[in-house]
C-alpha cells in the first residue's frame, strides 16, 4: 500500500547562495570564481505555490532511471501542469497512490511505467479508475542522513 503525506509549503522567500560555476563530476578543476548570487529556493522549486504540494516517496520502483527518485526522496508536485507523455506523475490507480512515469503509446494507450526494470508497467485500461494528482517537477534527496530523514517521516 502506498502512503502520501502532504507537507506544508513555505511561502516566504528562502534565499541561498548559488554559485553559477559548474562543478565537474569527473576530475576536479580549479574553481573559476568563488562569487555567488542569491537564489530563492522557493521560487525555483515551487513556481506555483498555490497549486504545488510536497510528498515523500516510499519504495524503490522509481530508482535506476533518469528521474533520480529514490526511497525517501521529497518530491515537488505541481497540479497546475497538464500531464504529458514521459512526465513523472503522482497518480491514483484504483484508489491507490503511486509515483510513476506516464507514457503514451499510440493515440489512446496510456501506461504507468516505473524507472526500476524490476517492477512491471501498468496499462491504464479503466480511465474512470485513474487520475493524475500532479506532475513531479523536482526531486530532493539526501546524500547524508540528516534533517529530511529525521523530520519528514512517513509512519
Amino acid at each position: 500500500m502506498s502512503k502520501v503525506v502532504l507537507l506544508p509549503v513555505a511561502r516566504k522567500p528562502l534565499w541561498l547562495l548559488f554559485f553559477e560555476t559548474l562543478v565537474p563530476a569527473g576530475f576536479p578543476s580549479p574553481a573559476e570564481d568563488h562569487r555567488g548570487i542569491k537564489l530563492d529556493l522557493n521560487r525555483l522549486l515551487l513556481p506555483h505555490p498555490d497549486s504545488t504540494y510536497l510528498v515523500r516517496v516510499m519504495g524503490d520502483s522509481m530508482t535506476g532511471g533518469d528521474s533520480g527518485i529514490r526511497d525517501g526522496a521529497l518530491l515537488a508536485v505541481d497540479c497546475s501542469l497538464k500531464p504529458q507523455s514521459d512526465d513523472v506523475v503522482i497518480a491514483v490507480l484504483e484508489g491507490e497512490f503511486t509515483v510513476k512515469r506516464l507514457i503514451q503509446r499510440g493515440p489512446s494507450a496510456w501506461f504507468l511505467v516505473p524507472d526500476n526494470p524490476c517492477y512491471p508497467e501498468t496499462s491504464i485500461t479503466q480511465p474512470d479508475l485513474f487520475d493524475v494528482w500532479g506532475v513531479v517537477t523536482h526531486v530532493v534527496t539526501e546524500t547524508r542522513r540528516g534533517r529530511l530523514s529525521s523530520h519528514v517521516r512517513v509512519s
